[in-house]
C-alpha cells in the first residue's frame, strides 16, 4: 500500500494551492507560470496527486530560492541551493498545517523579502504609482530570496554597486557593514561571485595597461619625475625594474607599450595597506585606500572598477579569525617605507558576491531605492 495522497481526496488543500496560485502576484510571483500545469494536474486522473505535488514543490521552491538567476557577469562559485528541503516541507505543511503557513514561513525567513513584499503591496494598492517600481520590487524579492538561501549556508561578503555598500554574513548573521567606493560610469565595477583566495598586506599596485597608457603615459612624456612623485616603478618585459629616464617615451603608445608600471608598497600606495584577492576575469578586488575622505560622500563612484573598503582592517581580521596572529605583528597606524608584501591564505571558506540591486536596505533595515548609476 503506497503513501496517502497529499492533494487528491483533500479539496481544502487543493483550494489553498489554487488560492496561492491565483494570488501569486502578492508574493512577487507570476500566476501564469503555474496555471497551465495546475489545469493539467486536475485532469490527470491517477497521476493527479503526483502532478499537483510537483507543482506545489515548484511554487514553493520559487518562494525559497527565487524565480530566476540574478545574472552575474562572472559566476566563479556554484552555490548549492540546499538551504531548504522544499519537498519535505510541502508534504509536512499540506498534511499537518497549511500551505498558507508555509508561504508565511518562507516570506518571514528573510526580513529583506518581507520588507520588499510589504512595499510592493503599497505600490499595488496605489494606481498612481508607476509600474516600473512594481517590476523592480518583484525582481528584487526573488533576488533576495536567492541571496537569503545562500547566506544561510555560507560566509559571504556582499557588495551592492548602486548603494556602494558592503556587508559580511556568517551563515545568515550580519557581522560587518561598511561603505565602499566602486567604479565610475566609464570604468564600471563588474558583478561576480568568487571564493576568497588570500589577503596581501602591503601590496604592490600593478597599474592596469589601460590606465598606464591612457592616463599615465601623457603625464610621463611631460615630466619623467612623475614616477618618483607617485612612488612608481617601471618594469620591462622580464619584470625587472629599469630606470624610466633611459626610455624614449615618444615612441610608445597605447598600442605599443611593452612595460609594466607598478606602485611601490607603503601607506601612500593606491591600494593602501591591505588587498583581498579572489578569482576574477576583470582584474578587480577589494582593497584599502589612502583617500579616506571619499567615504564621506553620498555618491561613491570614483574607482577604475576595484572596490575600496572603509574598514579594511576589520575585514582582514574577520577573514583571518582562525589565524589571529597573522595581523598581530603589523602596526597599521605606522607608515612603513617600502615594506615587503606579505600574502596570507584565507582558509575559512568565504565567498564574495558583487551584485547590482537598485533595492537595498539601510542599517536600520529600511528599504531604499538607489539610482541606476550604470543605466542597466
Amino acid at each position: 500500500m503506497g503513501p496517502s495522497p497529499v492533494f487528491v481526496g483533500h479539496p481544502d488543500r487543493i483550494k489553498t494551492l489554487d488560492s496561492l496560485i491565483q494570488n501569486a502576484a502578492t508574493l512577487a510571483l507570476n500566476k501564469n507560470d503555474y496555471l497551465k500545469a495546475y489545469t493539467i494536474a486536475l485532469q490527470a486522473g491517477p497521476q493527479s496527486d503526483s502532478l499537483l505535488t510537483q507543482l506545489a514543490v515548484r511554487y514553493f521552491s520559487h518562494l525559497a530560492y527565487g524565480t530566476h538567476s540574478i545574472g552575474l557577469q562572472y559566476e566563479g562559485v556554484r552555490f548549492k541551493m540546499n538551504a531548504f528541503n522544499v519537498p519535505a516541507l510541502v508534504n509536512e505543511y499540506a498534511v499537518n498545517k497549511s500551505l498558507n503557513k508555509l508561504a508565511q514561513y518562507f516570506t518571514s525567513s528573510s526580513k529583506e523579502v518581507t520588507a520588499i513584499l510589504n512595499t510592493l503591496k503599497l505600490y499595488r494598492d496605489s494606481v498612481k504609482q508607476a509600474n516600473v517600481k512594481i517590476e523592480l520590487l518583484t525582481k528584487a524579492a526573488n533576488d533576495y530570496r536567492w541571496l537569503n538561501a545562500i547566506k544561510k549556508e555560507n560566509r559571504i561578503i556582499l557588495v551592492n554597486i548602486p548603494s556602494a555598500q558592503l556587508r559580511a554574513y556568517d551563515h545568515g548573521k550580519q557581522v560587518l557593514s561598511m561603505k565602499v567606493i566602486v567604479g565610475k560610469y566609464e570604468t564600471q565595477t563588474n558583478t561576480l561571485s568568487s571564493p576568497i583566495d588570500k589577503i596581501t598586506i602591503n601590496p604592490y599596485w600593478v597599474v592596469p595597461k589601460s590606465i598606464a597608457t591612457k592616463e599615465m603615459l601623457p603625464k610621463i612624456r611631460k615630466d619623467i619625475g612623475y614616477f618618483e612623485e607617485n612612488h612608481l616603478q617601471l618594469l620591462n618585459a622580464n619584470y625587472r625594474v629599469i630606470k624610466p629616464s633611459t626610455i624614449n617615451w615618444e615612441i610608445y603608445s597605447e598600442e605599443n607599450f611593452p612595460f609594466t608600471i607598478r606602485q611601490g608598497t607603503g601607506c601612500d600606495n593606491s591600494l593602501g595597506l591591505l588587498k583581498i584577492e579572489f578569482d576574477s576575469p576583470f582584474g578587480i578586488y577589494l582593497h584599502d585606500t589612502p583617500e579616506k575622505a571619499l567615504f564621506g560622500n553620498a555618491n561613491r563612484f570614483y574607482s577604475h572598477g576595484c572596490m575600496r573598503m572603509e574598514k579594511p582592517i576589520d575585514m582582514g581580521k574577520w577573514l583571518l579569525q582562525n589565524n589571529p596572529k597573522a595581523l598581530d605583528t603589523i602596526d597599521f597606524n605606522k607608515c612603513y617605507k617600502d615594506p615587503a608584501p606579505k600574502s596570507i591564505a584565507v582558509t575559512l571558506s568565504t565567498q564574495v558576491i558583487v551584485w547590482y540591486s537598485l533595492v537595498d536596505f539601510d542599517n536600520n533595515g529600511n528599504l531604499k531605492f538607489y539610482k541606476n548609476i550604470y543605466d542597466k
